[in-house]
């Protein structure tokens, strides 16, 4: 995945999601940096962080018996 650099606040709905789930509640985004892996959750008015995570694998081993259409992998 080719990653630009983005303006956007990382609560923004119009910033990059790499996963986005089937509800639209839950979404990963990269921060700015490219270093993390961000797991937030939609609560109005804005999207907001439940957790951070340097490696994938720590996201899905945390959450993934709690949102059910959560990749075990990202292509």
């Amino acid at each position: 995945m080719k990653h630009s650099l983005v303006t956007l606040p990382e609560f923004s709905p119009l910033y990059p999601h790499i996963w986005i789930s089937n509800c639209e509640k839950w979404r990963i985004i990269r921060d700015v940096d490219n270093i993390q892996f961000i797991l937030m959750s939609w609560q109005e008015p804005k999207w907001r962080p439940r957790s951070y995570h340097v490696e994938y694998d720590s996201l899905v081993r945390r959450w993934g018996d709690k949102i059910p259409d959560l990749p075990d992998t990202l292509d």
